[in-house]
């Protein structure tokens, strides 16, 4: 398998459930150029992308994970990545947190679970422009 460009930019997954994790890693492999991290654990997560900040464009996060849940996770990132984008998914509609919430812990993007393919593709490409993006 070939590593990604040293010039790719870097994008996280981050859920605890496992088939979410993988299916979601598997797209952004699948449909990017990018360098596509997974981790089920959103402190391992944040130790990982605090190694090199300046190349990380893009959190997909799970709200509800145990340890730190997905709104914290993408508050710490914006900090140490202020121009990192965040997708945030979860499949409890009852804990989705207002806009102002969302906005004020840097959350870009909502995307409500189940989701497919063409939908988290589609969010990346509004939040990080196609330039990562393989020719279909």
């Amino acid at each position: 398998m070939n590593s990604p460009a040293a010039t790719a930019p870097r994008w996280f997954v981050v859920d605890d459930e496992s088939l979410i994790l993988s299916l979601a890693e598997q797209v952004l492999r699948k449909f990017s150029t990018a360098d596509v991290r997974a981790c089920a654990d959103p402190r391992e997560a944040l130790e990982r992308m605090s190694v090199a900040p300046a190349g990380l464009e893009l959190l997909v996060t799970d709200l509800n994970m145990p340890g730190m849940n997905g709104l914290e996770l993408a508050r710490r990132v914006r900090a140490l990545a202020p121009r990192a984008k965040v997708v945030l998914i979860t499949g409890n509609a009852l804990a989705v947190p207002d806009d102002r919430t969302l906005r004020s812990h840097g959350v870009d993007f909502f995307l409500p679970k189940p989701f497919g393919a063409h939908e988290l593709m589609a969010a990346v490409r509004k939040l990080c422009g196609v330039a990562s993006l393989r020719a279909a």
